[in-house]
């Protein structure tokens, strides 16, 4: 059991830090098309938009909402573990 608190352990770090960089790179994301928005407006950015907007919202979505509580259910079961393995006190 030791083994899979330490796992737990590692999956949420390594999920925290994956939040991170998602945040960062969807920040820079919508910042660049904002940016090119007023410039570039064709039926190239019409498809663009269709396929982008769907994509774009799910994963505002994961990050304002869903990131968050996956990372605090984890710490809410690691905390159950650590309570199974070496006690409450």
């Amino acid at each position: 059991m030791d083994d899979q608190l330490q796992q737990m352990e590692w999956f949420t770090n390594e999920l925290m830090r994956f939040n991170e960089r998602l945040a960062t790179s969807m920040n820079d994301l919508e910042t660049q098309h904002e940016y090119v928005s007023p410039l570039w407006q064709d039926t190239m950015r019409l498809s663009y938009n269709r396929e982008w907007e769907p994509l774009g919202q799910i994963m505002r979505g994961y990050l304002d909402r869903e990131a968050r509580d996956y990372v605090e259910f984890l710490h809410i079961k690691m905390h159950a573990l650590r309570g199974y393995l070496y006690g409450n006190g």
